[in-house]
C-alpha cells in the first residue's frame, strides 16, 4: 500500500521512474491472482519492457528482439498510469473493500486515460 501511495506522489511530481519502479515493486509484493481485471492489465508489452529496463537494465530491442542493455529509454506519463492501475487493480484483487482514499481519487482519475490505451 505504501509503495503504491509513493508512486502516485511520484507521478503527480513527475518522477516517472520512480512511479513505475515503486508501483511494480508494490504489485510483485502482492500474492497471485486470477482477477479478470487485474489480468487484463497484464502484458502490455512497451509497459513490461520499461519496468524491466528500470530493474535490470535491459530492454528488447526492436530490430533483433533480443535483449540487451540499453542506456536510455522514453517513458510517457501514460505507461506510468498503467503501472501505477495495474498495481491498485491487484491490491483490489487481493485485498477487496480495503482500498484508500488515494487508491480510489487515482482510479477515478486514471480510468478515463486508460481507454485511449485499450485498458
Amino acid at each position: 500500500m505504501r509503495q503504491i501511495h509513493a508512486a502516485i506522489e511520484h507521478l503527480d511530481r513527475g518522477d516517472f521512474e520512480c512511479a513505475i519502479t515503486l508501483a511494480a515493486a508494490g504489485e510483485e509484493m502482492l500474492p497471485p491472482t486470477d482477477d479478470l481485471h487485474f489480468r487484463k492489465l497484464q502484458g502490455v508489452k512497451r509497459v513490461d519492457d520499461i519496468v524491466s529496463w528500470l530493474r535490470h537494465g535491459e530492454i528488447e530491442h526492436k530490430d533483433n528482439g533480443k535483449n540487451g542493455l540499453r542506456e536510455s529509454s522514453t517513458i510517457n506519463e501514460s505507461e506510468v498510469i498503467i503501472v501505477i492501475y495495474r498495481a491498485i487493480a491487484k491490491f483490489d484483487a487481493v485485498f477487496g473493500d480495503q482500498k484508500t482514499p488515494q487508491m480510489i481519487s487515482f482510479r477515478i482519475y486514471a480510468g478515463p486515460r486508460l481507454q485511449d490505451v485499450g485498458g
